[in-house]
């Protein structure tokens, strides 16, 4: 079968590789469509890979597929089924496993990293992996549900969004316009949007009051804008990007109280004013791919309407496409499109 492959030495490309066969516990799936992760991407560039990655890999973490055929002892599902996969392989035996925080799991496998990946026609996943996906839903845009749409999902639910009147998202990556979606759909009344241009920082309010403000005209200016908007301040502000400007923006924006959780993993390391953190006891928390359930709740969310992932796919790209759009990322989420056999 074809897959895009990547090892340091033979940089990334296409090539034939083995055909996978599902083993105990294991289906086989026909990968129909894989999104192009900000991951993969750093992979690539030499910025860091998880712990376990062996080389060469199969690059690709955002799968949607059908079943293909059942290794032995799976039930539940058959041949032809249309599924999404969890990318993230618990051990289900460590500490955190047992604290119901398998997305922590300090032991997991990594689809695309420690494992082939959905890159290619074929991959073989454990069976708890794969999930059914509700009729309709179009390949390209269920696979960007399970990293895309889950890692901020579960970052705004562990902190609590809810429960927030006013939300800041930094960064427009796939994440970010992920993050916007989920924050409305789980009704939060006000989201403002920081976004990074090569001019300029910029913030503009995207739910409530129609407002646009430049932060090279008057940083200042615009945090109080936003805080005055935000009736005192936003109560959560969940970084997608790292870029410490705008990190420094969010801790001025959030009320007394709020919270900041980031999903973003810089290169570099972004200080902290710590007396800020204390003056105004904000917190803040990192947060780590996604549960199963996570999953299992954004595809209801998108059958239901109350979340578009279509605006969040980018460009649908062939195999052949792929390396050129893993090297030059374009708006929203690239999804490599697998044609029908």
């Amino acid at each position: 079968m074809r897959a895009l492959v990547f090892d340091p030495e033979g940089g990334l490309r296409v090539a034939e590789v083995p055909t996978p066969q599902p083993g105990p516990g294991e289906v086989l799936i026909r990968v129909e469509a894989c999104g192009i992760c900000g991951s993969d991407r750093q992979l690539v560039r030499g910025e860091g890979a998880p712990l376990g990655t062996s080389y060469p890999v199969v690059l690709g973490h955002e799968i949607a597929g059908r079943v293909e055929a059942l290794g032995e002892g799976v039930s539940g599902l058959a041949p032809g089924d249309a599924v999404v996969v969890h990318p993230f392989v618990p051990c289900g035996q460590c500490a955190a496993c047992a604290r119901g925080e398998e997305h922590l799991c300090p032991h997991q496998g990594v689809l695309g990293f420690t494992r082939a990946g959905g890159d290619a026609e074929y991959v073989a996943v454990p069976a708890q992996n794969a999930i059914r996906r509700p009729d309709g839903l179009d390949p390209a845009e269920a696979a960007i549900l399970v990293d895309a749409y889950a890692t901020p999902y579960r970052a705004m639910v562990s902190a609590g969004v809810a429960e927030e009147e006013a939300v800041l998202v930094i960064g427009t990556g796939g994440l970010g316009l992920a993050a916007v979606q989920i924050a409305k759909a789980l009704g939060v009344p006000q989201v403002a949007v920081l976004s990074r241009r090569e001019d300029a920082g910029a913030l503009a309010l995207v739910s409530g009051a129609d407002e646009f403000v430049t932060l090279a005209d008057d940083p200042r200016q615009a945090a109080r804008r936003l805080r005055r908007m935000a009736k005192g301040g936003v109560g959560l502000a969940i970084d997608t990007s790292g870029f410490a400007d705008g990190i420094d923006f969010a801790l001025d924006v959030l009320r007394p109280g709020g919270k900041m959780v980031t999903v973003s993993m810089p290169t570099a390391d972004t200080p902290l004013p710590l007396a800020k953190l204390a003056r105004k006891g904000i917190s803040v928390m990192g947060s780590f791919g996604s549960r199963r359930a996570d999953v299992e709740e954004l595809l209801r969310m998108a059958a239901e309407g109350r979340v578009q992932p279509d605006v969040v796919a980018g460009r649908r790209v062939s195999l052949d496409e792929a390396p050129d759009a893993l090297r030059n990322p374009f708006f929203g989420r690239d999804v490599i499109v697998f044609s029908a056999p």
